[in-house]
C-alpha cells in the first residue's frame, strides 16, 4: 500500500509518538535516531506511518542518496515524519523485509529518478511510480526467506563495521602511547602491560 491511512483516533491528546525527520535516516536507508514528541505537536502537517512501514525519500537529492528506513518499535505504534517521505506498507507481514530491500535496489532508485516531476532542485517521485514499477513477486515463504537472509547480511556488516571502529580507536590510542611513551611501554625490548 502506498501512503496508506494511519489512524490516530485511539490515541489521547497527550500521547507521545515517534518522529522521524529526513535528518534521522541515513543514506543506507537506516534509522539514525527516533525522536519522541507529543501528539499535539505532530498530528498536523507531517507524514503519518505505523510500525513496520517503510519510509522512502521522495525528494531530490535525498531519494538518489538512498534515504529511507524500515521503521519498527514506534512509541504508540505510530510515527510522524517529514512530508518528503512516501510510506509503503506491506500487505503481508512476511513481505516487509522483502519490500524494504527492494526500496534499496539501485534499479528501483534509478527508475524512480527517471520518473521525478517538478522543477530542478525540487523534483519528487510521484506516488504513482510505485503503482507502475513492476517487481517479480515470489511466494510469501520465499519473500520471507530472502528478506531474512538480506537482513542477516546487513546485521553482520554492521557488526563488522562496529568492530572496525573499535579497532581504529585502539590503534589510535596505541600509536599515541607508543610514539610518545615508547621507553616506558617497552623495557629491555619487552612490552610492559602492568
Amino acid at each position: 500500500r502506498i501512503n496508506p491511512v494511519t489512524p490516530i483516533s485511539r490515541l489521547s491528546a497527550d500521547s507521545i509518538c515517534s518522529f522521524v525527520g529526513m535528518e534521522d535516516v541515513d543514506n543506507s536507508a537506516r534509522i539514525i535516531r527516533i525522536n519522541e514528541r507529543p501528539l499535539t505537536s505532530v498530528k498536523n502537517g507531517f507524514t503519518r506511518f505505523a510500525s513496520n512501514d517503510i519510509l522512502f525519500a521522495k525528494i531530490t537529492p535525498c531519494m538518489e542518496n538512498g534515504k529511507g528506513a524500515l521503521v519498527t518499535n514506534l512509541t504508540s505504534n505510530v510515527g510522524f515524519g517529514s512530508t518528503e517521505f512516501h510510506v509503503l506498507r506491506a500487505k503481508h507481514p512476511q513481505s516487509i523485509l522483502f519490500l524494504y530491500y527492494w526500496t534499496l535496489d539501485p534499479r528501483l532508485r534509478l527508475a524512480a529518478k527517471n520518473q521525478m516531476v517538478g522543477s530542478a532542485g525540487q523534483q519528487r517521485v510521484p506516488a504513482e511510480f510505485f503503482d507502475n514499477f513492476l517487481v517479480a513477486i515470489p511466494p510469501l515463504e520465499e519473500q520471507e526467506q530472502i528478506g531474512k537472509f538480506l537482513y542477516q547480511a546487513d546485521l553482520t556488516i554492521h557488526q563488522t563495521e562496529q568492530k572496525l571502529v573499535k579497532l581504529k580507536r585502539l590503534k589510535t590510542g596505541l600509536m599515541q602511547d607508543l610514539l610518545t611513551n615508547f621507553n616506558s611501554i617497552f623495557q629491555n625490548g619487552e612490552l610492559q602491560l602492568s
